[in-house]
């Protein structure tokens, strides 16, 4: 089976089925929705391209990983050319952006690039949310959309800890650009006695120097540098936790959530498209509304004074990403799935 970006899981080995992978990744940079396409862009899609029609047709089936923007440019030549050849075709899209982006496109183009990914067996969407729009705005037909959310690589691998009072230590994982609300929690905790902010991840090169710059001028807030995927709940375990005032128009189901999740935090993150799916409001975290540093910094406050809900949200935190393993998301769902298509 040919794949794009997908997960090495052992749920493939366990059927029989071969990863063939062909990456079009840009790497670690950190990038915007709507950056336009340089050179080398179109350079590393022309090779990938190259490489995927030499390994395809030793392939059974086709799974194309990639972001909204792929999808609907060089992602529409991998369907074709793919079901030109007879293979089935899985089609999964990065975040809950992909809907959106198809409304953007100029109607003549819309039309073509609905009938292209109506092609595929199945089209795997993110979000609950997405998967509504994919069907009732985009005109896929039902049967051919299914939710594939963000999975936790292998389990959980944090022990449970003992229940604790939240003291005010928040951490932040992710890509660090605006759109993440970085600058939201800086202003909320920045001057906040008793509450402290680490971050970690990629640095957005148009915000590097003003993010650098607010948290050098704050004793109670650091920059960590970034974190290895598989050690991310590990690290989140030592902190109380986890801030997402994200406002990022192509966000889905970010797998920090799962994570902090797994180390048994809760999480303070912005009523924000597709999030209160995953982030139950005084269940698993506190939703807020976007940019609103004073409602982030009363969350944290009321979880560092309120020690029974705290320890009931770290319960319920981890009792929910039960739903989200590699075996529920990889091995129950899609491996079956995929196999009934290549039989």
């Amino acid at each position: 089976m040919l794949t794009f970006n997908v997960s090495r899981s052992p749920y493939w080995r366990e059927r029989g089925i071969e990863i063939v992978c062909v990456d079009t990744s840009p790497g670690d940079r950190v990038r915007l929705p709507d950056e336009k396409l340089t050179a080398a862009d179109m350079l590393r899609g022309a090779r990938a391209f190259f490489e995927f029609m030499v390994k395809m047709p030793r392939c059974g089936a086709v799974m194309l990983w990639a972001n909204s923007r792929f999808l609907v440019t060089e992602g529409l030549a991998v369907i074709v050319w793919s079901r030109l050849w007879g293979k089935p075709v899985f089609v999964k899209m990065f975040g809950g952006y992909l809907a959106a982006r198809i409304h953007g496109i100029p109607r003549p183009w819309r039309g073509f690039v609905v009938r292209v990914l109506g092609m595929a067996d199945c089209v795997l969407a993110e979000t609950r949310a997405l998967a509504r729009d994919l069907v009732g705005e985009c005109s896929l037909e039902e049967e051919r959309v299914l939710v594939l959310p963000n999975f936790l690589a292998g389990g959980s691998s944090v022990p449970p800890r003992a229940p604790k009072q939240c003291s005010g230590r928040c951490v932040f994982f992710g890509q660090i650009k605006r759109e993440k609300g970085v600058f939201d929690i800086i202003e909320a905790i920045g001057g906040e006695p008793g509450a402290s902010c680490d971050f970690y991840g990629p640095v957005l090169d148009r915000d590097r120097e003003a993010f650098l710059a607010a948290v050098a001028g704050r004793d109670n807030l650091s920059y960590r540098g970034s974190v290895e995927p598989g050690l991310v709940s590990l690290v989140a375990a030592g902190y109380d936790v986890l801030l997402l005032p994200t406002y990022h128009e192509a966000e889905g189901y970010p797998a920090v959530i799962l994570e902090a999740y797994a180390a048994g935090i809760p999480v303070v993150a912005t009523d924000w498209l597709s999030l209160p799916e995953i982030v139950k409001d005084g269940e698993t975290g506190i939703l807020v509304a976007v940019r609103s540093p004073a409602k982030i910094r009363k969350a944290v406050r009321r979880l560092a004074a309120d020690e029974r809900l705290y320890a009931s949200m770290c319960a319920n935190a981890r009792g929910f990403v039960e739903s989200f393993s590699e075996r529920a998301v990889i091995g129950d769902v899609l491996v079956p799935r995929v196999e009934r298509a290549m039989k």
